[in-house]
């Protein structure tokens, strides 16, 4: 596919052409499988570097009421580049429109975690805030307010442009537009007036709620009492609230692991959605990594720093991902052995100690960090 087909889609996905970007685009998704025609040739295509295309193409469906076709295309998308955050929007969406919150609130929540300032996750999260309900999303939905959160990327940069080029005629009307755009993209932090870190007000627990806090149906980690449940819900916002986000989200997670309420529950993982992302000097209430492993449920999704000797390192240029040796910076003492990923290239030398910032996760039973950050002596293990 020549690359100037992929820009006139993007020019016409910007205008809002949507069915002229499927047209332009889609004749063109047999040259990235690798035989036949099937749907399932298609997931199993050599792509090289066809995200864009997929991105747009899966977008253009979704905008054009192709639900079907956004799905697969964006999927297709999903197995090039897993960190785009307008991707993890669309796939955010698609779950609210089939009702499944939880799943849309993670792929929100991944969306912010790869970049904090993405204006859409935030929106996305303060809707289903806002519309704490199946009913009041599926009403949405139907009345087609969901179509407000379907990204569109590339229309600011498209608009920008043409204002730039408007700019030259200059005039008094251009200006005021301007500075309404301005005081509606940067509104007036209340937060900061009020002195707390956000308004909590719509994760307020009902007189309900309190009243039937805990739900004994299906299985869990934690059995807590009905004041246990609303004690931590209570510390959870609480430690936000003081900016100790790792302690936070532990009380978040013994809700989510625990008999607690479906609805507690959901409002626990909104909670999430504030949550900021720290770096070496702002991060707080480190977990130990004994602590970690004795519990690794409740401690999935904090943020820790963890220093040990690199290993296994691997790097395709735009990912890096290797084992730490926690602990063994000075070759005397191994703590545990913790697979690292980096969604980022990095250089890494195998001889020195090692500082990793990143998140706790967990799959297949099996502990590992999500790196934001690292950090390396310049000092070799083996030397004093």
């Amino acid at each position: 596919m020549a690359s100037s087909i992929l820009e006139q889609a993007k020019k016409q996905f910007a205008r809002g052409n949507y069915q002229q970007v499927i047209q332009l685009l889609q004749p063109h998704v047999t040259q990235y499988v690798t035989s036949g025609d099937s749907k399932d040739s298609l997931y199993n295509a050599s792509f090289n570097k066809s995200f864009p295309f997929y991105l747009y193409l899966g977008l253009a469906c979704l905008h054009a009421g192709d639900i079907g076709g956004a799905v697969d295309y964006l999927t297709c998308a999903r197995r090039i580049k897993m960190t785009d955050p307008d991707l993890l929007c669309a796939q955010a969406v698609l779950f609210l429109r089939r009702g499944d919150t939880a799943r849309a609130i993670d792929y929100y929540l991944e969306a912010v975690e790869y970049n904090p300032n993405h204006a859409l996750a935030r929106d996305g999260l303060e809707f289903i805030r806002t519309h704490n309900t199946p009913e009041a999303i599926g009403e949405a939905v139907e009345a087609g307010e969901i179509k407000n959160y379907y990204p569109r990327p590339g229309v600011q940069t498209y608009h920008k442009k043409q204002l730039t080029v408007l700019a030259a005629a200059g005039g008094i009307a251009f200006a005021a537009v301007i500075v309404i755009v301005l005081l509606i993209k940067f509104p007036i932090n209340f937060d900061k007036v009020r002195g707390t870190r956000a308004d909590l007000s719509s994760l307020v627990l009902l007189s309900e709620e309190k009243a039937r806090p805990i739900d004994t149906s299906g299985t869990y980690r934690y059995s807590l009492s009905e004041k246990e449940v609303l004690k931590a819900y209570q510390n959870a916002q609480k430690y936000f609230q003081n900016s100790q986000d790792n302690l936070a989200q532990i009380e978040v997670n013994r809700i989510l692991s625990s008999n607690a309420a479906q609805s507690i529950k959901y409002k626990a993982r909104l909670l999430m959605g504030y949550f900021a992302v720290p770096g070496f000097d702002t991060v707080r209430d480190i977990p130990a990594y004994s602590d970690v492993r004795a519990d690794i449920p409740l401690y999935l999704d904090c943020w820790t720093i963890w220093s040990g000797i690199a290993t296994n390192i691997q790097t395709d240029g735009e990912n890096t991902s290797f084992d730490l040796l926690v602990g063994y910076g000075d070759r005397v003492q191994l703590e545990g052995i913790v697979p690292i990923f980096c969604n980022f290239s990095v250089r890494i030398d195998s001889e020195r100690p090692i500082e990793v910032l990143g998140k706790i996760q967990q799959r297949g039973g099996v502990l590992f960090l999500k790196a934001a950050g690292i950090h390396q002596s310049q000092v070799p293990a083996n030397k004093k």
